[in-house]
């Protein structure tokens, strides 16, 4: 996957680079991914060493405003500095009317800025000094960059750039492990400091190569988004082809459970199977393969009954109108995510023999894939339940009728995970409920 899709990187956008573990190699890689497609600009907002002026195809020094537009091209990229300086040599950031200028030729022309505003001197983990990072107010988003070959190290290692800062954060420690890691990403003094109030945040855990840096750093991962700023994060090995092995982000579940249910004689939603209400079980999949938070978009009936539904993580929407189709309850429970969810797994409350496991593998190709929808196959079938992409989203909210999430399958095809029969199967008459009594459990009395 390229680096630029796992990033969500899109025209118009500003994003700050800070931390440490690869910030210029990640900034040259976006640089050549993006060049065929957009004018990409980089500059700084601190110092660049004097090598690093091969982050571009070209590199423009700067010291007014007049000279930036002569230089522009139609794509490609392009390193903005001022002029070297010190014994070192290394290039200045440009001053701040022509940083405000690159911000606006980004929105402009639909153009990329992508600034380095910290130093780590070329080693994979660091906690900012007192001066750092210097973050523009006006930035789009923020990647917080880290390396996993920092993970089992002291805080002495060569690879800890600012010891005594990293420590003032996460107080006495030996090693820096992956909760030590995820604790320093996502702190207020740490990966967090100076970064703009409403910008996104994705964490990048560069040399995820090996197998246990990988397994490292889904575990960073998996706290970091705890943490409700950070959108996603990214493992990669910078030097690879396809740089980003794996994105993990917030997916959350939407269980549709307003439908009528009219070839029933009662509401099928809370008709008895193994001793608890038919829906119990699909929301128990979806707790248990750890979809967060889980929205529920419930008929009054269904809701009422919401007591023997106890899940944690669970957010009730009440559908006043379920004759009006499952788009309604579709719309409703989009409109109830939280603004950080990535991706969306919807499942139908009628379909009990869905398991956690099946979710985990639709959420585990997104990871890899970013598809916009996952979706599993049975033979040659696709079943229930499907992952939506974030992407998605504005198409799942104009469906209309008594459609789902098949009606945007025209425009985002999706890609398959293997799956066996129970994916096909729902609830939806008397003989489909005896079928299930037959696979073991109570009836209506139970």
């Amino acid at each position: 996957m390229r680096l630029a899709d796992a990033l969500r990187i899109q025209g118009g956008e500003a994003w700050a680079l800070v931390g440490a573990g690869g910030k210029s190699s990640a900034m040259a890689r976006l640089g050549r991914e993006l060049g065929g497609e957009f004018l990409v600009l980089l500059t700084t907002t601190t110092r660049l060493a004097a090598e690093q002026s091969s982050l571009a195809d070209r590199h423009l020094i700067v010291e007014r405003r007049g000279q930036l537009e002569e230089q522009l091209a139609a794509r490609g990229a392009l390193l903005v500095t001022g002029p070297a300086r010190g014994a070192e040599g290394k290039w200045t950031a440009p001053g701040e009317e022509v940083l405000a200028r690159l911000r606006h030729l980004a929105t402009e022309r639909e153009a990329i800025l992508l600034i380095e505003a910290d130093g780590a001197r070329g080693r994979s983990l660091k906690a900012p000094a007192e001066h750092e990072p210097v973050v523009p107010p006006w930035v789009d988003g923020v990647v917080v960059v880290a390396g996993l070959d920092a993970l089992g190290e002291g805080l002495d290692s060569p690879r800890v750039h600012r010891p005594g800062r990293v420590q003032a954060v996460l107080g006495a420690v030996e090693r820096v492990g992956p909760q030590e890691m995820a604790r320093l990403l996502t702190a207020e003094a740490g990966g967090l400091k100076g970064v703009p109030h409403g910008a996104a945040v994705r964490l990048l855990l560069t040399h995820a190569g090996p197998a246990p840096c990988r397994q490292g750093g889904r575990e960073v991962a998996r706290l970091a988004l705890r943490e409700g700023r950070v959108r996603a994060v990214v493992l990669a090995e910078l030097g690879q082809e396809d740089p980003a092995l794996e994105v993990r982000s917030r997916v959350a579940g939407l269980v549709l459970a307003a439908g009528a249910g009219r070839r029933l004689a009662a509401d099928k939603l809370l008709m008895p199977w193994r001793g608890e209400p038919l829906l119990a079980h699909a929301l128990r999949a979806a707790h248990q393969a750890g979809l967060e938070p889980i929205i529920v978009v419930a008929s009054e009936r269904v809701a009422a009954a919401r007591a023997r539904l106890r899940f944690p993580g669970l957010r009730w929407v009440l559908n006043p109108h379920p004759e009006r189709g499952q788009s309604s309850s579709l719309r409703l429970g989009l409109g109830a995510l939280p603004e950080g969810a990535q991706a969306v797994v919807v499942l139908l409350g009628d379909m009990p023999l869905v398991t956690a496991e099946l979710i985990r593998a639709l959420v585990a190709r997104h990871s890899v894939t970013l598809a916009p929808v996952v979706a599993p196959l049975a033979g040659a079938r696709r079943g229930n339940p499907v992952l939506f992409d974030r992407v998605t989203f504005e198409d799942l909210a104009r469906v209309e009728g008594d459609r789902g999430g098949r009606a945007i399958f025209p425009r985002f095809p999706p890609v398959f995970v293997p799956a066996d029969e129970r994916v096909l199967f729902d609830v939806d008459s008397e003989e489909d409920y005896r079928r299930l009594l037959g696979m073991g459990g109570g009836g209506r009395g139970s």
